[in-house]
C-alpha cells in the first residue's frame, strides 16, 4: 500500500486537513481518519483503520501515530 494518498480532518475544533502521503511502517502522522477504532491487544492500544494500523505516542506537543506491522 505504499503511495497510497488519503485525507484526514484532524477534528472539528481544528478544522484542518492532514494529508498522509505513505502508509510505510514507521512513518508518523498526526491525525487519525475518521471513525478509527481503538482495539487493545495485551496491554497495547492500537487503532485500526481501513487495514493500517496505528500506535499511538505521546510527546509534549501531543499525540501522534505510528503506523506499524499489524499486531501478531
Amino acid at each position: 500500500m505504499a503511495g497510497t494518498t488519503a485525507a484526514v480532518v484532524a477534528s472539528a475544533s481544528t478544522p484542518s486537513t492532514v494529508i498522509i502521503n505513505t502508509t510505510s511502517v514507521g512513518s508518523v502522522v498526526t491525525a487519525l481518519p475518521p471513525n478509527c477504532p481503538k482495539v487493545v491487544r495485551g496491554s497495547i492500544t492500537y487503532f485500526s483503520c481501513n487495514q493500517i494500523w496505528y500506535l499511538p505516542q505521546y510527546q509534549s506537543s501531543g499525540v501522534t501515530y505510528v503506523i506499524v506491522n499489524p499486531p501478531g
